[in-house]
């Protein structure tokens, strides 16, 4: 009898996999890497969501089994402050269950069948491996190894904070990193320039232009500075337009242990106001490399400003990622996470290269691409 029982179960989950296989043409992607499914509608969206962050919860509880000496040695960090890990660590629980609790009842019983308000524990038991169809093998593997140095990453970063500060935690509720946003509300942000006339700069924006989409721009205040030397203050207004023109500092200098942190903000704000006059006293603010330190942080806060951070990081600054790597690794973090801020850098060309990819990935999702006026 128990074998019997043991059969009709293994067939109870095969039937969804049937039913939704039989519906959807199977297809060779190039954005989500070998993901064997078409991303044409919400459902979509929450079924691809559901599986990523199976992968993830699989590798996140491998490191999590480490000694506190053997992370230590995988993440490369000699005095790892185990206090930050265990918050991140906390956190990131929390949000992935949060996740799982917007995942449509349909999507639920899709690929893999999942009881609705599982917990972490319950999640953790799935043999996800053993239970996935056969066409998503390259799949699964080529994710387990994203998510192996993903989670190297966020281990990292937080095992370093906050002697080396990040985007990973934060000290005040002014600082935003994303994970607040409404469920599928994502936000594009830029980084570093702006470009000299005709540059990276003015070519994006002409990309975002066409898409109809807009984001923030954070500017170094030494680039803004030698476009006005060949722009007029006009000419730059016009080429922002709709987007949010904020403030990267003046130079692309960590600003944790940085003396002339204060200068280099007061600079960039008020060449930032000369341009864009706005209400704000203080106009919002991205410390590079995310490096800040509790002082700075408290002193946006007395100025009723932000600290913006980023969630969902595409390093597409690393001469190690192509064009179809970022894409990629855009795509799996924003399935991952479910909403937040988009980090990509002007000055480079892959961003003109990756954000039409991932708009037209997307498209049939029911995502909503925010505007920098509705943060």
């Amino acid at each position: 009898m128990k074998k019997i029982a043991t059969i009709i179960y293994a067939v109870f989950l095969l039937i969804p996999v049937v039913s939704f296989a039989s519906s959807v043409t199977l297809f060779e992607n190039t954005c989500n890497q070998h993901w064997p499914l078409k991303m044409n509608s919400n459902e979509s969206f929450d079924i691809a969501s559901k599986c990523e962050m199976l992968v993830f919860i699989e590798v996140f509880n491998l490191y999590d089994s480490f000694s506190e000496t053997i992370l230590g040695q995988k993440i490369k960090v000699k005095n790892t402050n185990f206090k930050s890990v265990n918050q991140w660590k906390k956190e990131t629980q929390a949000r992935i269950l949060s996740n799982f609790n917007q995942l449509s009842d349909e999507s639920l019983k899709e690929i893999v069948f999942l009881k609705k308000n599982s917990n972490w524990e319950t999640l953790s038991l799935i043999d996800l491996e053993k239970n996935l169809p056969d066409n998503f093998s390259t799949w699964y593997r080529s994710t387990k190894i994203f998510y192996t140095n993903y989670l190297k990453e966020q281990f990292r970063l937080a095992a370093l904070f906050p002697r080396i500060t990040s985007e990973i935690l934060q000290f005040s509720e002014n600082e935003i990193q994303g994970h607040n946003f409404l469920d599928k509300n994502f936000l594009l942000t830029f980084d570093d320039g702006p470009t000299l006339v005709n540059g990276n700069t003015d070519k994006l924006i002409l990309v975002l232009d066409n898409l109809r989409l807009t984001g923030m721009f954070f500017v170094l205040g030494d680039n803004l500075a030698k476009r006005l030397e060949t722009s007029t203050i006009e000419s730059i207004k016009e080429l922002y337009g709709k987007n949010s023109v904020l403030s990267h500092g003046k130079v692309h200098k960590s600003h944790q242990k940085y003396t002339d942190w204060k200068e280099s903000i007061d600079y960039t704000n008020n060449l930032i106001h000369k341009i864009f006059p706005t209400k704000n006293e203080l106009v919002y603010f991205r410390p590079p490399y995310g490096q800040r330190n509790k002082t700075i942080a408290d002193y946006f806060t007395t100025k009723k400003s932000k600290i913006i951070f980023w969630n969902i990081d595409s390093r597409d600054w690393s001469s190690k990622l192509g064009v179809k790597q970022v894409v990629n690794r855009q795509i799996k973090l924003m399935l991952l996470w479910r909403k937040g801020i988009l980090l990509f850098h002007d000055i480079h060309s892959k961003a003109q290269k990756v954000t039409p990819i991932i708009y037209t990935y997307f498209k049939e999702t029911g995502i909503t691409w925010m505007k920098p006026n509705e943060f």
